[in-house]
Parts: structure tokens; sequence; C-alpha cells
């Protein structure tokens, strides 16, 4: 069984992270223009983050992908901290996202395939390994 800590998708934000608030309210995460930006963003800070890193967001992503009506994992997709509109269209937001940082669809994993991780440590995520 493999472990899954979801809150690593949190650092693929970083993007969003550096707005302000006003920035954050004119940002419509529905927008096909700026979900391609957000995308393009992702990317360039995915590629930052070492193979432990990388393979947990991926695995998270699919595992929310193939979850996505559940709402516990779903909110795991975004940071709740990030004041956005709801996603319209889950599972196409996901698959975007997950096609860009791979450039392929996603994988096929269920929930009982992941022991879930909730866990931070005391100093924070470490997106280097």
């Amino acid at each position: 069984m493999n472990s899954v800590n979801l809150n690593y998708i949190r650092g693929l934000y970083d993007f969003l992270f550096g707005k302000t608030d006003e920035e954050l309210e004119k940002f419509d995460i529905n927008s096909p223009e700026n979900q391609r930006i957000l995308s393009e963003e992702m990317v360039h800070t995915f590629k930052k983050f070492g193979p432990t890193s990388k393979k947990n967001i991926l695995n998270g992503l699919n595992l929310i992908f193939h979850n996505s009506c559940d709402e516990e994992l779903w909110r795991n997709a975004i940071p709740h901290d990030l004041p956005l509109n709801r996603v319209s269209d889950r599972r196409g937001y996901l698959e975007e996202v997950i096609f860009a940082l791979t450039k392929n669809t996603p994988g096929l994993l269920g929930k009982h395939e992941f022991l879930l991780m909730n866990e931070i440590g005391a100093r924070g995520l470490d997106f280097s390994k």
C-alpha cells in the first residue's frame, strides 16, 4: 500500500499565494485563460520539486480525480485559504492540471490503494525531496 500526503498539493499554488486579495478576487478559476495561466505556473513550480514530492502530488491529484465526488478529498485539491470561486467542473480541472504536469491523462487509482497521511511536521513540508 502506498502512502500519499495531500498537503503537498498546496505547493502547486505558489503562484496564487503571491497575489494580493484584490488580484485573487478577480481571478476566476473557471476561466479557461486563467486555468491555462495557472497550469503553466504549476508546471514551472512542479519542476523545482524533488521526486518524492512530485510522486505525492501526482498520486494525490489522481486520487482526488477518481474520487471527485468525495467532498473531503476534494477539499484538498485547492488550498482553503485561497479565496477562489468554486470549480464548476472538478474532473475537467483536475484532468487539465494532471495533463499539464505529466502530459498524460489521469492514471487509474482507487482510494483503497493509498494510506492518506495528513502530517506536516514541525519543519513544514520539504518539497526538495
